[in-house]
């Protein structure tokens, strides 16, 4: 059995990553190979380890390193002690790429060269073939290790005297990686810079170093140029190798795109992988034995991951479903499928997505991570905070860890909601609103018990009638519970102004699956009066019940039934079904079309305040939602809003109604709203038109606990 076969034994079945380390046994190997028959068949017994030096050199003279590792290993076995011999049988370890092998063979002998190689082979390890402990401190802890090492030798080579210039730029390189490996992203692109400062021709693995950490600093459009420039200056038989640096390097840049808003050449660079992946099975070695394609399973893994990011939630649903149901026990792809289903609008499946992948790898941080995030969008906020503990303690600095935290401070912590609006008409109807103003504020306490919360509300309007002018002031407060699938709400207030009186409501919302939701909720004394009707000191009682079935976030329909009781014996029955159809959904373009039909029906005929004896009101909406710019969490939206439909009264017959509004959306983080806009509108009362014009503005934030 020759060396060479020796190894192909006992490195089947290995992966690449283990390679590395494998290579580095290689002394070892050689000689268990050697000390495992009587003779080995390439070597005569009666040859001393001189004979077998000088075959060794002979052979690696003629390119054959691995005869050459048989024979001087043999002489170093039977001359340990010579320093020759292990100078030979480090050398070609050297070639053969086993420089931690050189360093033991070598020992106390070990040169600079041979150690900053067996560091940076170290470093290689510990990247690729990690630690498997839940803990993500344990798993850098070979990177730490190799990093001290690398920092020490560097800094023995900037005091030699003369400093070897090649083994420093040799250790800056590996020390740019370990950088990036260590998540010290600021530090890995400013070694990357001195590197290029020193002249050096940054080699593809350093630049790729340094695209990872421009992209995690947050500075897409120059990590997706070094991401470029790593492409470019890779060999054509690199560019060949599908497995190898180039696919990470597109995906990379995959990420930069989409995170500088390019989302075309994203899903370009994106469908390029998918295409060089190959078939999701392939034939390995002599037999042709099938084997899973790793390469085709994340390639369209990262297209839907991609399609969700772009915020085409359905798409990003349809790819990833086959893959989630072709590979059920894979725990990454369930956490995938978690994150898009929480996007679709349906955070039970997703709840079950996350869990399903935490029983199949329950020590992975970033499914723990996610299981937070779940927490948070179910209201099991108590749960959430036990779960996140452990995870600031093992990775408080990483951003996963950041963003969970802040979306279930955000959610346990007050806020506060406020709008303002002003309105002008032309062409007053007798009895339709007429010119005024409209503010509202509701805050809301932090959550207690992880459940309850306090809620404050202050509302006033106003609208200049012909009888006068009309004004309402309401100040009140009360309670609101929120569990998995229940919301509760009970309020009370006090009213001012044109009507003085005192009312409350409650309100209750069930969310029995990820598709139905039904409402109820009671008023006395409601806000929903016309304004005209508490001028003329007259209010009203409601009733109303509600359901809505989505099929996802894009499409939905829902029922709305409403009853008022006037105290003036007027009786206002009220139906509304609405729905909401997206025609077009792409990274920075939104089209939906929403459809609503109202039937209203009175008991009192000649009420001073506007009161149909029986009316419909079709109406069809088309908005148009547009990214004008975005930059992470900040964004600006631009939304138009087209609505025509047909009022029909009875007794005044049918008309054409409709209107324009136009808005625009400051986001400045995740729990800063700014919107600001204004709306034309043509509507007719008892065959009278008026025609109205708005502006509004509302805030609304919320803050960390």
């Amino acid at each position: 059995m020759t060396f060479a076969n020796c190894i192909h034994r006992d490195a089947s079945g290995i992966g690449w990553q283990a390679r590395l380390k494998f290579m580095a046994m290689a002394p070892m190997l050689a000689l268990g190979c050697a000390a495992g028959q009587t003779v080995p068949p390439q070597v005569d017994p009666a040859m001393g380890a001189s004979a077998l030096l000088e075959r060794g050199r002979t052979a690696l003279r003629a390119g054959d390193r691995y005869a050459a590792l048989l024979a001087i290993a043999q002489a170093w076995r039977m001359q340990p002690g010579s320093a020759e011999t292990a100078q030979a049988l480090a050398d070609v370890l050297m070639e053969l790429g086993g420089p931690s092998g050189a360093a033991h063979v070598l020992g106390e002998r070990t040169d600079a060269g041979v150690e900053s190689r067996a560091a940076g082979q170290r470093l290689r390890w510990a990247i690729d073939v990690p630690s498997q402990s839940p803990d993500p401190r344990e798993r850098l802890r070979d990177v730490d290790s190799a990093l001290a090492r690398i920092d020490a030798l560097l800094a023995e080579a900037r005091s030699a005297q003369p400093p070897d210039a090649g083994l420093v730029t040799r250790l800056q390189r590996d020390r740019a990686v370990a950088l990036r490996q260590r998540q010290r992203w600021q530090e890995a692109v400013d070694q990357v810079g001195l590197l290029r400062a020193g002249g050096d021709d940054i080699p593809v693995y350093v630049l790729q170093a340094e695209a990872d950490a421009l992209l995690a600093l947050r500075r897409p459009a120059d990590a997706r140029r070094v991401y470029q420039q790593a492409l470019e200056r890779m060999t054509p038989a690199e560019r060949e190798d599908k497995d190898g640096p180039w696919r990470s390097l597109m995906a990379g840049r995959a990420y930069a795109e989409e995170e500088s808003e390019d989302f075309d050449a994203a899903f370009a660079t994106v469908d390029a992988l998918v295409a060089a992946a190959g078939p999701p099975w392939r034939r390995a070695g002599e037999l042709q034995t099938p084997e899973e394609n790793e390469a085709w399973l994340d390639a369209r893994a990262l297209d839907a991951a991609m399609h969700s990011y772009a915020g085409m939630s359905a798409a990003a649903w349809e790819r990833i479903v086959p893959l989630k149901e072709g590979a059920p026990a894979l725990p990454w792809l369930r956490a995938q499928a978690a994150d898009i289903a929480a996007q679709q609008g349906w955070p039970r499946q997703a709840e079950d997505e996350i869990d399903i992948a935490a029983a199949l790898a329950p020590d992975d941080f970033g499914i723990r991570v996610q299981q937070v995030a779940s927490d948070t969008r179910r209201h099991r906020l108590l749960r959430a905070e036990e779960r996140l503990s452990p995870l600031l303690d093992a990775g408080r600095d990483k951003p996963e860890v950041q963003q969970v935290r802040r979306e279930l401070e955000a959610e346990l912590g007050p806020s506060v909601s406020f709008e303002l609006g002003g309105r002008q008409v032309s062409s007053q109807a007798l009895r339709g609103p007429g010119a005024g103003t409209d503010a509202s504020l509701q805050v809301q306490s932090s959550v207690m018990a992880g459940t309850w919360r306090l809620v404050g509300l202050a509302d006033t309007s106003s609208d200049s009638l012909q009888e006068g002018r009309a004004t309402r002031h309401r100040f009140g407060g009360g309670v609101q519970a929120r569990w998995p699938d229940w919301m509760l709400q009970a309020l009370g207030w006090s009213q001012t102004g044109s009507l003085n009186s005192s009312g409350g409501s409650l309100a209750a919302q069930w969310e029995p699956n990820d598709r139905w939701t039904l409402l109820a909720d009671a008023a006395k004394d409601s806000p929903d009066t016309p304004l005209r009707a508490n001028f003329h000191g007259i209010s009203a009682d409601s009733v109303r019940g509600g359901l809505r079935y989505a099929w996802n976030a894009s499409t939905q329909v829902g029922l709305q039934a409403q009853h008022m009781d006037f105290s003036d014996s007027n009786r206002r029955e009220q139906v509304t079904i609405d729905g909401v159809m997206h025609l077009l959904v792409r990274p920075h373009v939104d089209i939906a079309l929403m459809p609503r039909v109202e039937w209203q029906r009175n008991s009192l005929p000649g009420t001073p305040y506007f009161n149909p004896l029986e009316a419909w009101l079709p109406t069809l909406e088309m908005r148009v939602e547009h990214v004008i710019r975005r930059a992470y969490e900040r964004a600006l939206v631009q939304r138009l809003r087209l609505t025509v439909g047909v009022f029909d009264q009875r007794g005044f017959g049918a008309y054409g109604v409709g209107g324009i509004a136009y808005e625009q959306t400051w986001r400045n983080d995740p729990w800063t709203e700014l919107t600001w806009g204004v709306e034309w509108a043509s509507n007719v009362y008892d065959g009278e038109r008026e025609r109205s014009a708005r502006a509004y503005m509302k805030l609304q934030h919320r803050f960390g606990r």
